[in-house]
């Protein structure tokens, strides 16, 4: 192999090193023997070279297939992270969304919210106004319950008076009796002071030594209340009254049932226009 065919070849020997070890050889051996050694030298580092290349071209293609192995590993990655990516920009938009609604709820209840309010403060009004209202009512029923009672005062002290005359005749037309003076009297009875409505004496010629007292209850309607209340004011002046004692009511009206228990508890009954029951 001449010198010019293997100058550019990887790893052989430059002409310089060619010449100085070729140099070295043709003190010991012939100059044929120096070319042949000269030139198995130089096989033998181009064999060595293409060895190195090789291994290192192998080394190479096990790092290009490592960062290949890498570099789809890394876009694997990236893919991974742009699906990520992705769903997260959807659940941001799907929470912005959300956010968005949340607000529109929270503005309608606002709304809502003040709609009460007004409503609230309408209602307010409305109970200030019926306070008001029952206020005056309350008034006037405090007026009217006033004129009614000075009414059924008036009224009672009529129907007193009137009793006073009737009774007074009554008693003489049907007994016989001389009524004296009959008016409402306050009697203290059990140790109280209370009212008696018609309360007087009277005189029985036939018995003149036989006292004979008058109590009685006027009314212009006489209720079955009245009637008991009435029964236990004579048992009360039964205790304290001697001689004879005539219970008498005086009405314009009584039920029949008022009437029947007036009978059970002999009390007589007298009606404005004069008659004895």
């Amino acid at each position: 192999m001449q010198a010019g065919e293997i100058e550019n070849m990887p790893g052989e020997l430059t002409p310089q090193e060619r010449k100085e070890i070729l140099g070295t050889l043709t003190r010991a051996f012939d100059d044929t023997s120096a070319e042949v050694l000269i030139d198995a030298m130089d096989r033998v580092a181009a064999h060595r070279a293409q060895a190195i290349i090789l291994e290192g071209f192998q080394e190479l293609k096990a790092i290009i297939a490592t960062l290949a192995q890498a570099q789809a590993r890394t876009e694997q990655a990236l893919n991974e992270l742009s699906q990520a990516q992705a769903r997260t920009e959807q659940r941001l938009e799907e929470l912005f969304q959300a956010q968005a609604r949340s607000e529109a709820r929270i503005d309608r209840l606002e709304a809502a919210m003040q709609r009460l309010a007004e409503a609230q403060a309408r209602t307010e009004q409305r109970v200030e106004e019926l306070a008001e209202a029952q206020a005056r009512t309350e008034q006037a029923l405090q007026q009217l319950a006033r004129q009614v009672g000075g009414l059924s005062e008036t009224v009672g002290g009529d129907i007193e008076d009137i009793a006073y005359i009737v009774l007074h005749d009554v008693l003489a037309r049907e007994f016989g009796w001389e009524v004296g003076l009959l008016e409402r009297s306050w009697q203290q009875w059990d140790g109280e002071l209370e009212e008696v409505n018609i309360f007087g004496q009277a005189r029985d010629p036939a018995r003149p030594d036989l006292p004979i007292w008058i109590i009685g209850e006027a009314k212009h309607n006489l209720t079955m209340r009245e009637v008991e209340r009435f029964a236990k004011q004579v048992e009360r002046a039964r205790k304290h009254l001697e001689g004879l004692l005539f219970p008498v009511a005086f009405c314009y009206r009584a039920r029949p049932e008022v009437q029947a228990r007036l009978r059970e508890l002999q009390i007589r009954l007298v009606f404005s226009y004069g008659r004895l029951v």
